[in-house]
């Protein structure tokens, strides 16, 4: 799975980090001053022996940009307040260096495989909590904490970023709509879902054919009757052309999405109603079982290899705390403790004033209490990431690795970690908007990556050949370039698709039924010239002219290009996508993936993207996804660019660096071992 990044990681989401220095213990002339936190650092000119030996550093300060606020492990949204609140919890099961699910509050074991009565799949996933276990406050972990956390996720007026109520638990359905027969209802709300956006689609046609007129209608160059229509199924036609090229309200994309919307509305009214009657019907989850005090588990119908995140990564939080006056249907009193998070952390939430938020060490924290003692984050500018750090300001930062980046670090005496980033960049097309394949090949054909990247980069990213990022275990070894760089094979791709070059007053025109091949494509960022694909999308432009087409490059603020991204509204786009630890491609590449913004539709693809998604058999997915990437590829609709790395700079002034995590990778990062971080 992959999530349109806008172009941020949330991997690393956090990485500015500041130190606050204490007072160290002088007993003859000192002098102070007061840093950005408001501590006090004293520098002595003169020190006795001290009778002990005294610690410098005791509080870590790290850098933010604005809170939200919303500090929960059931309803922070922004990455920021995610940060915060990921710093007091700690989830059932975690990964390891690989990606591979690993033993954390609970022991990994391996999902088995069961049939039902009536011979069904169903996969078992058992979390067994360790012994002794407790939260922040000295209170027990047991599995009646887990049970909670899983009915608030999973409550029917749950409206945090948690998905987890879309894994195929048992009993799922009935629990979130309090009906046991609800399968029957919920089918009628789909079609009258269905019924009520064909007749406003249809109203939408009529009132546009009476507003444009049928003349202006009918001469629609869009649509030439490939079908010999007559009378009224032409004028039908001709108005549904019109309105799927000049209007939002067209079959295809606007009905799906319409219709979605509409079942939804439908759907919550349903849920409402049943829990407005003051009876609960169903106040458990049938799949998820307490087994003993400290273990859970949780059946789920057929196989999805990505439930053992969506079920081992919840954070557990302390019923005694978030549960108290907790009823299903009514989370009123879960979100009252917003803004102060509990958890089983390595670190306890003390407070947020004046855009700092004050942490410390959690006693009580499994793997041990934290060698830093003190936490802060506090907001702070991030424009200039390597200079704050010189300058003493913050301690580990992430500016973009860069040669000159890697050699000014170097210079500057800091320490740094190099990344694979777990992500790509890429350039797009949609489908929609350049259907005939034949076009988009030829693009693929003019788009030159290897001296672009290598001059942005250097050693620092490399090419990559199939649209998954490399870190990935799916990702093919060997890929081989599908599109060579190539303006003839570029020419006969466009001529497959009809298009000639027609001599016009001396100049070379591409053309189609007297239309000439033109194409925009949108990038955004900081400007440009400040983005790695830049030099592609010049050199695209130039070849497009020699060869007698039309490149725009419409260099646009970043809300803009994704919010045209969402709109599909742009014929060619350049971005990236942050992975997950699950390589699954539902989201992106099927026809009916919610982020599919490529309007690639294959059925073939859908088939083999449902078939690697219904095993957990890491061979058998790497089979399927390898096939799935060379059809993504032959639809050109998808341009893979590079693979980065990701830089991490500490101040090995302040910060011990020999107690960094050892070959972290984009998978297992510093935070990882904070509890045996150590400042000097």
């Amino acid at each position: 799975m992959k999530n349109i990044t806008k172009i941020v990681s949330t991997c690393f989401l956090v990485l500015c980090l500041t130190l606050s220095l204490t007072a160290c213990k002088g007993e003859e002339k000192t002098t102070s001053k007061e840093n950005d936190g408001g501590d006090t650092i004293v520098s002595n000119e003169k020190e006795k022996e001290p009778k002990e030996k005294k610690t410098k550093y005791d509080t870590l300060v790290l850098g933010s940009t604005d809170f939200n606020a919303v500090f929960s492990p059931f309803f922070a949204t922004t990455g920021y307040d995610v940060e915060i609140t990921d710093r007091t919890q700690e989830s059932l099961i975690t990964n390891n260096r690989l990606g591979e699910p690993a033993s954390n509050l609970a022991v990994y074991e391996t999902p088995k495989e069961i049939k039902d009565d009536d011979g069904n799949i169903m996969t078992v996933y058992r979390f067994k909590l360790q012994d002794n276990l407790k939260f922040s406050d000295g209170e027990p972990i047991t599995a009646d904490d887990i049970i909670f956390t899983y009915k608030v996720l999973c409550d029917p007026k749950y409206d945090g970023a948690s998905t987890i109520y879309t894994t195929p638990i048992l009993g799922i359905n009935e629990y979130r709509y309090d009906d046991p027969n609800y399968a029957e209802i919920i089918e009628g709300l789909k079609v009258s879902s269905q019924d009520v956006i064909k007749e406003e689609v249809e109203a939408c046609m009529i009132s546009a054919y009476e507003s444009y007129g049928a003349e202006a209608i009918d001469g629609y160059t869009g649509f030439n009757n490939p079908d010999g229509l007559e009378g009224e199924e032409l004028k039908k036609a001709s108005i549904a052309k019109f309105i799927e090229v000049e209007t939002d309200c067209c079959y295809g994309t606007y009905e799906v999405e319409a219709i979605d919307n509409k079942f939804k509305e439908l759907e919550k009214k349903y849920i409402e109603e049943n829990l407005s009657s003051g009876t609960i019907k169903v106040p458990d989850i049938e799949g998820i079982k307490k087994v003993d005090d400290l273990t859970v588990e949780v059946t789920i119908k057929g196989v999805d290899p990505k439930a053992i995140w969506n079920l081992g990564a919840i954070e557990v939080a302390p019923e005694h705390y978030y549960g108290e006056g907790f009823k299903k249907g009514d989370l009123t009193k879960v979100k009252e403790k917003n803004n102060m998070p509990i958890g089983a952390g390595a670190y306890k939430f003390e407070k947020f004033e004046n855009n700092v938020v004050t942490f410390r060490a959690n006693e009580n924290y499994y793997k041990g209490e934290p060698k830093i003692k003190n936490l802060k984050y506090q907001v702070v500018s991030s424009s200039n990431k390597l200079e704050t750090v010189t300058l003493g300001e913050v301690d580990i930062s992430d500016p973009t690795a860069s040669p000159e980046m890697v050699q000014n670090v170097k210079d500057a005496g800091l320490h740094y970690e190099l990344i694979e980033n777990l992500g790509y960049g890429y350039i797009g097309i949609n489908a929609d908007r350049i259907k005939d394949k034949n076009v988009r090949k030829g693009l693929m054909h003019i788009m030159n990556r290897e001296p672009a990247i290598n001059t942005y980069y250097g050693e620092l990213a490399s090419v990559i050949e199939r649209p998954m990022s490399r870190v990935s275990w799916a990702y093919p070894e060997n890929a081989k370039s599908y599109y060579e760089f190539n303006s003839a094979k570029a020419l006969e791709c466009f001529e497959k698709a009809g298009y000639k070059q027609v001599d016009k007053n001396g100049t070379k025109v591409l053309e189609k039924n007297g239309k000439q091949l033109k194409i925009e494509i949108g990038i955004g960022g900081d400007g440009i010239m400040n983005h790695p694909s830049a030099p592609i999308l010049t050199q695209m432009k130039d070849e497009m002219e020699k060869l007698g087409g039309v490149l725009d490059i419409s260099d646009v603020d970043v809300t803009i290009l994704f919010d045209r991204l969402d709109a599909k509204d742009w014929d060619m786009w350049v971005a990236a996508w942050q992975a997950t630890i699950d390589p699954d491609m539902y989201q992106t590449y099927h026809s009916n993936g919610p982020s599919n913004h490529y309007c690639i539709k294959n059925e073939e693809l859908d088939q083999i993207i449902l078939d690697a998604r219904s095993t957990n058999d890491i061979e058998k997915r790497k089979g399927y996804y390898s096939k799935a990437l060379d059809i993504i590829m032959d639809e050109a609709v998808e341009m893979p660019v590079y693979q980065r790395k990701n830089m991490f700079i500490f101040n090995p002034e302040v910060i011990d660096v020999e107690t960094l995590p050892k070959d972290m990778t984009p998978f297992y990062g510093y935070f990882k071992e904070i509890q045996t971080l150590e400042l000097k």
